[in-house]
């Protein structure tokens, strides 16, 4: 194959490797041709559109895809919870959530990648403000996989502490002003454990990690993220700041599910959160797990070293623990942004390969993928009576025909 031919390819979204490798872009197929079933296919697309009239749902969006074809991409419910809201759109935007995060971790890789910052340096290096007995052994590395000793409650706890009692210093033209207040009158929380010795999840860690974005790049991180990542993936309905021109296409909640209206408010709209501030489609997020499936390539444009996609994506916490209510893990299976699916049994699914990494996002949101079996996978739903994630992997992974 020529070149000239290999980017008509590209150009054409055709999914293949040209001579010098560079990988193309999703584009839509059937099952078959990418080995999977047909009829387990049309399983799924069923089983989905039964949440959806049981009620156990009102709305869910999807998108399957295989050896980066797609396989399946569709629509369930109302965008709202109105009588006459408009039915819901494979483009519809959702809040992500808690699905922020390997975002904001992508952006971290990437100033390492620059020479700019190192994970295994203090997070006091870059924000000095961190301060407290044993801050200085918190590295990036255990904010990244939640092992920093740090707990939202007491970060929560230090905030309110703090509040109308410690002045906080005038915004910079980068910052968001409720952000900086709350990282600012929270960077002298105490830690509730040594560092890199047990695996709490925490939220407060990954808007540390923002700020950290925030201050070696000298962008925020909304216009970092988006010139680094959204515009050159293609991602184009995906923001820490949902536009003006979005504001209608984001689906609504009403106050009897999850996150209720206030995922359409514009105190939401505007909150560039690290941790979960990003508002995307299955579509878009879809290209984001297929450009880690590709080694950090898609398309003409490479984000990330395969080196990098490599250390997202493994096991960074080996025999640390975890603990989720009364839940324990032996083995947390935690990578820089991503759960690594290993060996233990969590909310994923129960049928996908130990390289499998997800993450989910507050109110039924989830990314998926597997390099064993090269399967991506995007999950959006309003989650209502009954968690049906961990139900769609299996419903999905069961059409893989090896």
């Amino acid at each position: 194959m020529t070149l000239l031919k290999a980017l008509c390819y590209c150009e054409l979204g055709v999914v293949k490797f040209s001579e010098r490798g560079i990988k193309m872009l999703l584009t839509y197929g059937s099952p078959q041709e990418t080995g999977m079933s047909v009829e387990r296919m049309q399983y799924v697309e069923g089983l989905v559109e039964g949440w959806v009239k049981k009620g156990i749902t009102p709305a869910a969006s999807f998108l399957v895809a295989r050896k980066g074809i797609i396989v399946s991409h569709k629509a369930f419910g109302k965008s709202g919870p109105e009588e006459d809201a408009d039915d819901l759109k494979i483009d519809s935007i959702f809040p992500l959530c808690s699905l922020t995060k390997p975002i904001t971790a992508t952006c971290i890789m990437m100033l390492v990648e620059d020479g700019l910052i190192d994970i295994k340096h203090s997070v006091s290096k870059y924000i000095p403000e961190f301060s407290g007995e044993r801050k200085k052994e918190v590295k990036i590395h255990h904010l990244l996989t939640h092992t920093s000793g740090l707990r939202d409650e007491d970060t929560k706890a230090a905030y309110e502490k703090n509040k109308n009692i410690v002045p906080v210093p005038p915004c910079e033209e980068t910052q968001d002003p409720g952000i900086n207040e709350y990282l600012f009158l929270s960077y002298d929380t105490p830690l509730d454990k040594i560092p890199g010795t047990k695996m709490e999840y925490c939220s407060y860690g990954y808007q540390l990690l923002g700020e950290i974005v925030r201050r070696v790049s000298g962008q925020s991180i909304q216009d970092f993220a988006k010139q680094r990542i959204f515009n050159p993936l293609g991602m184009k309905d995906t923001n820490y700041i949902v536009p003006d021109s979005l504001y209608n296409r984001v689906v609504r909640r009403s106050d009897d599910f999850p996150g209720g209206k206030w995922f359409t408010t514009l105190e939401s709209f505007k909150n560039p959160s690290a941790s979960g501030g990003v508002y995307s489609t299955v579509m878009d997020m879809a290209i984001f797990g297929q450009t880690f499936l590709n080694k950090g390539v898609y398309g003409n444009a490479r984000i990330l070293s395969p080196l990098a996609v490599s250390l997202m994506t493994k096991d960074q916490i080996v025999g640390i623990s975890a603990q989720y209510g009364e839940e324990v893990f032996i083995n947390a299976s935690w990578g820089y942004g991503w759960n690594i699916s290993g060996s233990k049994m969590d909310d994923t699914g129960s049928i996908l390969s130990e390289k499998a990494f997800d993450h989910g996002g507050f109110g039924g949101i989830r990314l998926f993928a597997d390099p064993e079996y090269d399967v991506v996978w995007v999950y959006f739903c309003v989650e209502g009576k009954e968690y049906t994630r961990s139900l769609f992997n299996n419903a999905v992974m069961s059409a893989v025909n090896l």
